[in-house]
């Protein structure tokens, strides 16, 4: 009985810890994030259309990273009802103003968005690789 009540209450604290995942969606709800999103997309040539339309990916849920003692928010993006064919992680800084990204897709080159630093591009590749 003792265990049937302690699996009851972990599942119900994993269950609280999901209801508090930020999603890129809901990051997008805020402009800062919006306006830096939208400059990164604009920094390159090449982006694919199903990153510019939110109803044409899925999000997981926003993981913290540290870079040099500097917090970033990573969401990784991966193309829908194909996900094995194209997929991005998005980087923001602390406060949404500034946005980097890295795309793969399949057949073509890895394409970073907003020039990311050397320390930005391995944790975008990280994201990525998980």
């Amino acid at each position: 009985m003792r265990r049937l009540i302690l699996v009851t209450a972990l599942a119900g604290m994993a269950g609280i810890a999901h209801a508090k995942d930020i999603y890129f969606y809901d990051l997008l709800k805020d402009p800062v994030h919006a306006r830096s999103w939208k400059a990164a997309l604009d920094s390159a040539k090449g982006v694919p259309a199903w990153l510019r339309d939110e109803d044409r990916y899925i999000a997981s849920p926003a993981k913290t990273v540290s870079i040099d003692t500097k917090n970033y928010s990573i969401s990784v993006l991966a193309k829908q009802h194909a996900t094995d064919e194209g997929q991005a992680a998005v980087m923001f800084n602390a406060d949404g103003s500034q946005a980097w990204a890295e795309i793969q897709e399949e057949g073509k080159p890895t394409l970073y968005l907003a020039k990311p630093s050397e320390a930005q591009k391995t944790a975008l590749d990280n994201a990525l690789a998980e």
